[in-house]
């Protein structure tokens, strides 16, 4: 009993506070009923202000629409013609400051006409609308003709340029593969670099059609058979067969070697000597009297360094020897320290001082492995190891590079190769 009771009351509570307003601004029922009304007065507000906004711009064109049919309605006219009938002066006034505008604007516009028969250098930037219209309005109809012409001219000279670039591209690609015999050497950075010496501009905001053109033309040619290439260099011949070692991860043949020994010796301007890369093997086989004879035209000890290439097997490795300092040095892009190799070579030194009467070099040569050199980091780039080392020795530069350089030491290889000379470094 008790329990009803308490709930009857609580009702009766909450339904006096419904009713009766609360000191701090009414109850929530009230709230929303006062939010709502705020809601549909600012509703009604805003079309009114709407219908208000729409009344005025019909007003506005009707009251151009009546003035258009009967210019005697318009107020601005109204004006005029009252200024006119009360004050005769200031229209003299009028008038006469009408003709300075006039004069003035005649003379910018021969001036702007004398500026747009200067010749100036045609550009391919596109013009917006809204300045054509400008100038059709400023300048003459003949002025106007010349400008068109003068478009016409530069879409002309645009067609001509892409056509002159292709036939560029063209003749690069069959002079290369004729040069070269193939594309193992080729870079697109070579075709870039031409094209901007040809021009005389950096082309590099076309490079996706030029690269696209490259690419198309190069496998057609690479299709076609290439002949009987043969690069000849005094006792050297090299085919298409030998070159194809430098590609991808091939390993290099005797012939390459050989042949780059003898561009090494001649850039060196032979103050460096390059043994043959059949020297080694003939010395191991023969003894020194198998290899008497190949110096027979040379004298060893008047150079300042001997380079000797050794093919083991499956792999290559450089002994060296320091005519000046007589000390021997191995060479070795494995680590390996293979010490009989560098005494062979000391003791025919030895034996070719005696020959040769070189009481000086007969003793006091002595064998260094040299450390801290590039190394190979697979099994298949010993060869050219072995050639950088002989050429950065021979031209007296450092040993600054490691196995990421090699795929371009490979190409530079094969221009010099086909090329019968060094290059720089790039």
């Amino acid at each position: 009993m008790n329990n009803t009771k308490n709930y009857k009351s609580k009702g009766k509570c909450l339904e006096r506070t419904q009713r009766k307003p609360s000191v701090a601004g009414g109850s929530r029922l009230c709230r929303r009923a006062q939010r709502r009304l705020r809601c549909k007065w600012k509703l009604w507000m805003w079309r009114k202000e709407k219908e208000k906004y729409l009344f005025r711009i019909f007003s506005r064109k009707e009251k151009k629409r009546v003035t258009r049919s009967d210019p005697s309605l318009d107020p601005k006219t109204q004006n005029r013609k009252l200024r006119k009938q009360t004050n005769p002066v200031n229209v003299k006034a009028e008038k006469a400051a009408r003709k300075r505008l006039q004069l003035e604007r005649s003379s910018k516009r021969t001036t702007e006409t004398n500026l747009a028969r200067i010749p100036q250098r045609p550009t391919h930037s596109l013009v917006p609308a809204e300045t054509i219209k400008r100038q059709t309005v400023a300048y003459p109809l003949e002025q106007h003709t010349i400008d068109t012409t003068g478009r016409q001219d530069k879409a002309s000279e645009v067609k001509v340029s892409l056509q002159a670039l292709t036939e560029e591209i063209h003749e690069f690609i069959d002079n290369f593969y004729r040069k070269y015999g193939s594309f193992i050497p080729f870079q697109k950075r070579d075709v870039f670099q031409h094209l901007k010496t040809k021009f005389n501009k950096d082309l590099n905001d076309r490079a996706n059609p030029i690269v696209l053109e490259v690419n198309t033309y190069k496998d057609a040619v690479a299709r076609k058979p290439s002949g009987s290439f043969r690069v000849v260099y005094q006792k050297h011949t090299l085919s298409l067969d030998d070159l194809s070692t430098l590609a991808d991860q091939n390993w290099l043949n005797d012939q390459i070697i050989n042949m780059y020994g003898e561009l090494i010796m001649e850039s060196a301007h032979h103050k460096v000597h390059f043994l043959n890369s059949f020297f080694h093997p003939q010395l191991m086989t023969k003894g020194y009297d198998g290899v008497k004879r190949w110096t027979k035209q040379v004298d060893l000890f008047s150079k300042t360094l001997l380079l000797v290439p050794v093919h083991l097997d499956v792999h290559w490795c450089l002994v060296t020897a320091n005519v000046v300092t007589k000390k021997i040095y191995l060479y070795d892009s494995q680590g390996n320290a293979i010490k009989h190799i560098a005494r062979n070579i000391q003791e025919y030194l030895m034996k070719e001082a005696r020959e040769k009467q070189k009481s000086a070099f007969m003793n006091g040569w002595t064998l260094w492995l040299s450390e801290g050199i590039p190394q190979q980091m697979n099994e298949n780039d010993c060869g050219l190891f072995v050639l950088e080392y002989c050429r950065r020795l021979a031209l007296e530069k450092p040993m600054r590079f490691s196995q990421k350089d090699i795929p371009k030491i490979r190409r530079r290889i094969y221009k010099e190769l086909c090329d019968c000379k060094l290059h720089e470094e790039e």
